[in-house]
């Protein structure tokens, strides 16, 4: 579903993204783990092109989306982003927030759109919430509508840049559940967090990021139980010993 060859990612004389090269099944939950600054969220921004690669190839459903003739929009729609900061619009409010792309994009009319939004809406707990404005909405509210938005566009990918890491701890739980319950639903994810339970719970597969390059790619029982990479061993011990 995902194939990348030979990904790298430079800010100057920066290396950020060192020739990663993997390939993402259709239904995995990939959780990406590793130090500040090893590349996870610039890795996951070069998925959807939010950030342009300087070289190699990333093929979504056979096509490569660095082929700038591409119409990455279209790529986009099926490629959701959640990111750490909610990225809700303030002047609109919750059901507006919902319904301005799938019907801006065509995907769904404004009545489907309402109608969708309103189901997801009861999925994550805030159906009360439909007339809310962002600045009156908690910061677990607002990563859930966050959520609820991305599947309003009926993706094959979901990607989540630290969707928990601006919340408060009482409210990492709701957000984490709600992940969970969308990844029992079959869709690919992608996840960069720093939520351990998370990842050996919930993920079938575990990228360890380290200075640009995926150094360790296995299942949660091989890297929690039995990590071989001294750097992978030291970084869980820093985490889940602190």
């Amino acid at each position: 579903m995902i194939k990348i060859k030979n990904l790298n990612k430079k800010y100057g004389d920066l290396e950020v993204l060192k020739n990663i090269n993997t390939s993402i099944s259709k239904g995995d939950i990939i959780a990406i783990i590793g130090p500040s600054g090893g590349g996870k969220s610039t890795f996951l921004r070069c998925v959807n092109r939010l950030e342009l690669a300087d070289s190699g190839e990333i093929f979504i459903n056979g096509k490569n989306i660095l082929d700038l003739n591409i119409d990455i929009n279209k790529i986009r729609q099926k490629v959701s982003m959640v990111f750490q900061h909610f990225n809700l619009f303030a002047n609109k409010n919750v059901i507006q927030n919902l319904c301005l792309a799938p019907i801006k994009t065509g995907i769904l009319s404004e009545k489907e759109a309402e109608i969708k939004a309103k189901v997801l809406l009861k999925k994550v707990g805030l159906s009360d919430k439909e007339e809310a404005m962002p600045h009156k909405l908690s910061g677990g509210q607002k990563q859930r509508i966050a959520i609820a938005r991305s599947l309003m566009m009926n993706p094959d990918v979901i990607l989540f840049d630290e969707p928990t890491s601006a919340l408060d701890p009482e409210m990492i739980g709701e957000v984490l559940s709600i992940i969970r319950e969308v990844a029992n639903e079959g869709l690919t994810m992608l996840v960069v967090t720093h939520e351990m339970g998370f990842a050996r719970n919930v993920a079938n597969r575990i990228f360890f990021m380290d200075k640009g390059n995926i150094t360790v790619d296995a299942n949660p029982k091989e890297i929690f139980e039995n990590p071989k990479n001294e750097r992978l061993k030291e970084f869980l011990n820093k985490v889940l010993n602190h």
